[in-house]
Parts: C-alpha cells; structure tokens; sequence
C-alpha cells in the first residue's frame, strides 16, 4: 500500500480524518452511481416520448381522415 498518500498507520492515529476520507469517498461513489441511473432513466424517457411522438402523429392522421369522412 505505498501507492496511498497517507498509510493505515497515520489513520490509526488520527481516526476522524481516517472517517472523513472514508465518507467522501462514499459520497463520490453516490453522486457517480445516481448521476449514471439518471442517464440511464433520461435515454429511457426519450425512446418512450419519441414512440409516444410517433403514435399521437398516427392518431392525428387517423382524425383528420374521419373528420373529412363524415363531411
């Protein structure tokens, strides 16, 4: 473990600190793991409004030729 800035030894002496870094490290993980789920949700709504787009653009068409049907 000589990679890490700070060793196992000094977070034993100091335990806040030892905590501190344990939890922004927990927080980086959070903000990273919900920002890809809410990619992941945005690309899924898109596909749905594009389908919904699509299918609202067919029952127009389908209201306009009725619309001149019974006229």
């Amino acid at each position: 473990m000589s990679g890490l800035p700070i060793s196992v030894k000094e977070f034993g002496k100091n335990p806040l600190s030892a905590i501190a870094v344990l939890s922004l490290v927990a927080v980086i993980y959070l903000y990273v793991d919900v920002r890809s789920t809410m990619q992941s949700q945005i690309d899924s709504v898109t596909e749905e409004v594009q389908a919904l787009k699509a299918d609202n653009k067919e029952l127009q068409r389908q209201y306009i030729e009725l619309a001149k049907s019974i006229k």
